[in-house]
């Protein structure tokens, strides 16, 4: 999230929430791109060339420049130990430890019981889980004090993607009975950490 918080802007949640949509279609385009520039000599520059080409990818208020730094960001990265210990005293980081081993049992459910035909699903859901396990954590890790408007649709996004998870779930129920029992339970534990968010996000209306 470091590359949104540059901006000087004080944008309200509708704002925010169209410059995390561009985004999206930022990384939809890197992994477009990736699979025909991987190993090749300056595999990154092709790619910063493909998303440089599509103006509506250039972050708002930007140039050239903040597309290459949001390609080239390795922050988080630098910071990690220290964030990550950060994160864990913040409000609502018991939902970001929820859904780390509600995606951790699911891991081993994949691996261990989920039918061969079926692995292509379970595959998704383990992108899903990690999809929603770094938005809860952009939410939590973000100032609301400073950000009430990323706050919001940071929220909003992550209850979006819960119930998208939720019904992906639902569905390999459908296609693997055997399962049930053990969805039936994740759906349970993921309705409390949506009650959880809902409760955050309303919060940050107040």
């Amino acid at each position: 999230m470091a590359e949104y918080k540059n901006h000087s802007e004080n944008w309200n949640e509708f704002q925010w929430e169209q410059e995390i949509r561009r985004d999206e279609r930022r990384i939809s385009c890197y992994f477009r791109e990736l699979p025909g520039c991987l190993d090749l000599p300056g595999e990154e520059e092709m790619i910063f060339s493909s998303l440089l080409s599509q103006p509506d990818l250039v972050p708002t208020g930007g140039d050239a420049d903040s597309l290459r730094f949001w390609l080239n960001d390795d922050q988080d990265d630098e910071n990690f130990d220290e964030s990550d210990d950060l994160l864990h005293r913040r409000p609502g980081a018991d939902i970001v430890n929820e859904i780390d081993r509600l995606a951790t049992e699911w891991n081993i459910c994949c691996a261990a019981i989920l039918r061969k035909d079926l692995k292509l699903h379970g595959l998704g859901i383990v992108c899903a889980f990690g999809k929603l396990l770094a938005r809860a954590v952009d939410f939590i890790d973000t100032d609301a004090a400073a950000f009430r408007g990323l706050a919001l649709s940071l929220g909003k996004r992550t209850i979006a993607d819960l119930n998208e998870l939720v019904g992906a779930l639902e569905n390999i129920g459908v296609l693997q009975h055997s399962l049930r029992p053990r969805i039936a339970l994740a759906v349970e534990l993921l309705g409390h950490v949506r009650e959880r968010l809902i409760d955050q996000v309303e919060e940050l209306r107040k």
